[in-house]
């Protein structure tokens, strides 16, 4: 083990990882209030006057330096917090830290990691990606969720060790959730589902897809919940059939974009009910559902107006004048 300054501990395995700099990231906590705001600037305002001889640092407003680093991504910030004090402060400053994207160091990042950025963002996070994430479990995102309240958009695919756990610490301590992808998460059920639902009421957009635990009872319970859902996408879900379709049609009127490749449960009757109730769909995906016939393009071509993309791969008992309907 590495043990850094901060007490942050990341494996060594005889490499030299690429997210040490993330973990030496001593981010400034606080929220998004003015007493945070005060704060930071008195920091800025403290260090400059300590015979700062940069040349930048004296001719540009604090102001305008702050403004520059926010357009800085996560491993520049590691880096210019480590050029001198002034630097540390700016760059460090939790409002820089509002999208955090680590999909690029998915091997090496660990829960501690995701706990410590969690407890030094604050209430500034309002966007993360642990896509393939691997080693990140229950535990840290439910630190993460206790202390990033105003989170907004989560990306958890392929975070295989995650359990319903998760997303039962999110429903607690996050309602302004909107965007929320768990694909191929395999050990949630509809539990997971239960749970986004009942805390959760923002999210307008969730992709499940891979999660083959997830049946129509987890989509009913989430679709009663989350009314303004507008993207569902529950890609290779085998118990996902025309009763979870029901639930969505009866609640979610505002749906946009439905994506159910590879469904092979949904029938005809799903479809056409969805079709009814949802009448702003652009996008719909039924590749791979063998039970679909062009009873449901008739449906789509009189009541979704605004339908763009239709995809229907290996879909064998659509015909012409299924397509011509839609014409």
């Amino acid at each position: 083990m590495v043990r850094y300054s901060n007490g942050i501990e990341m494996n060594g395995h005889g490499r030299k990882s690429k997210s040490p700099d993330i973990a030496l990231a001593p981010i400034r906590n606080g929220s998004s209030s003015s007493n945070g705001h005060t704060t930071t600037q008195w920091k800025i305002t403290r260090v400059f006057a300590e015979h700062d001889e940069a040349l930048i640092n004296r001719r540009l407003p604090k102001e305008l330096l702050l403004r520059a680093f926010s357009y800085l991504d996560v491993v520049s910030l590691c880096r210019s917090a480590q050029v001198s004090k002034a630097w540390n402060v700016l760059a460090l400053d939790g409002s820089n830290w509002q999208k955090v994207d680590l999909f690029e160091f998915q091997v090496d990042i660990e829960g501690i990691v995701v706990e410590n950025l969690a407890r030094r963002c604050g209430g500034f996070l309002k966007s993360l990606s642990l896509n393939g994430c691997q080693a990140v479990g229950d535990s840290a995102l439910s630190t993460f969720a206790q202390n990033c309240a105003n989170i907004e958009r989560l990306n958890l695919q392929n975070c295989k060790k995650l359990s319903d756990r998760t997303c039962q610490s999110l429903s607690r301590h996050c309602p302004k959730l909107q965007v929320l992808d768990i694909s191929s998460c395999s050990n949630l059920t509809d539990n997971s589902l239960r749970a986004i639902g009942h805390g959760c009421p923002m999210l307008t957009s969730l992709n499940i897809s891979w999660c083959e635990m997830i049946t129509a009872a987890g989509v009913g319970a989430l679709a009663e919940g989350c009314r303004k859902l507008r993207t569902f996408i529950s890609k290779g879900c085998l118990h996902v059939g025309d009763e979870a379709l029901f639930n969505l049609a009866r609640f979610c009127p505002e749906l946009e974009l439905v994506n159910f490749q590879g469904c092979r449960n949904i029938q005809d009757d799903g479809l056409m009910e969805l079709a009814e109730s949802c009448p702003g769909l652009c996008y719909v995906c039924i590749s791979n559902c063998g039970h679909v016939t062009d009873q449901t393009l008739v449906s789509l071509a009189n009541n979704c107006q605004e339908l763009v993309t239709l995809e229907c791969a290996s879909v064998s008992q659509l015909t012409d004048a299924g397509f011509q309907a839609l014409a």
